[in-house]
């Protein structure tokens, strides 16, 4: 299957996973208003789970951030296949976090800084990370397609969403992760 042709089949998984994002996000965003001092609390925890990183040399980041989106991308597609609950979890952690961070920064800063913050980050990894649980999303109706409907092949899907990974997700997951940790931490 080509390029061109297997994107064209993952559109309705796309738009699937960009609505439970978009949804997360936003959810994210208002539990930040709703309840502040308990989402400061999740905030914190990551920050405190992520900070060593920060103290690494640039190109230690990078390969952190690299080998950690790529191993999640590489999860969420394999673990897709489970009906895609993978994927789903995925998309609402990742989406409720990047709604309590815009939430939490805006609060403490101005909307310019939200989007230096949030845009060179997520122009390139979000629609990655968007991208690969789509392809979870389509190997769990093919698997679910296959145990209930009798058709389907989930290993012919499964080769096709793993060249799929590594000819388009990891190149541009490490492109994600160079504008993550060059160009970010210049803007700031």
């Amino acid at each position: 299957m080509f390029l061109k042709e297997y994107i064209f089949s993952l559109w309705k998984f796309i738009l699937a996973a960009f609505l439970v994002f978009v949804f997360a996000a936003l959810k994210g965003y208002f539990s930040g208003q709703s309840s502040p001092s308990e989402m400061k609390v999740v905030l914190e925890q990551l920050q405190e789970m992520f900070g060593p990183i920060v103290e690494m040399p640039p190109f230690s980041q990078f390969l952190v951030v690299f080998l950690n989106n790529s191993l999640t991308a590489f999860l969420v597609i394999v673990l897709g296949i489970i009906f895609g609950i993978s994927p789903f979890l995925v998309l609402l952690s990742n989406g409720l976090v990047l709604g309590l961070v815009v939430y939490f920064a805006q609060a403490a800063a101005d909307w310019p800084t939200v989007f230096v913050l949030t845009f060179p980050h997520g122009i390139i990894e979000i629609p990655v990370i968007i991208l690969a649980c789509a392809v979870g999303f389509k190997l769990g109706k093919v698997s679910f397609d296959r145990i209930f409907k009798k058709q389907g092949s989930i290993k012919a899907e499964l080769n096709i969403a793993l060249g799929f990974f590594l000819k388009v997700i990891l190149p541009l997951l490490a492109i994600a992760s160079a504008i993550e940790i060059f160009l970010t931490s210049q803007l700031l």
